[in-house]
């Protein structure tokens, strides 16, 4: 369970400031992490199907 501390300097406060923002869960960390991979693959493959295309063009 997250802990998260508030700002609670007024003793009837109707919205409480969020200080520190609660740690990612380990939804959140696989989600990332696909996500990034899912970017470095791109990075790889775009290149080079642009690369062939070019060849295609010129031969």
């Amino acid at each position: 369970m997250a802990v998260r501390i508030f700002e609670a300097s007024e003793t009837q406060s109707s919205r409480l400031t969020i200080l520190e923002p609660a740690p990612l869960r380990r939804q959140d960390l696989r989600r990332l992490r696909q996500r990034y991979a899912i970017i470095g693959v791109a990075s790889l493959v775009v290149p080079f199907a642009a690369a062939l295309v070019v060849l295609g063009v010129v031969h």
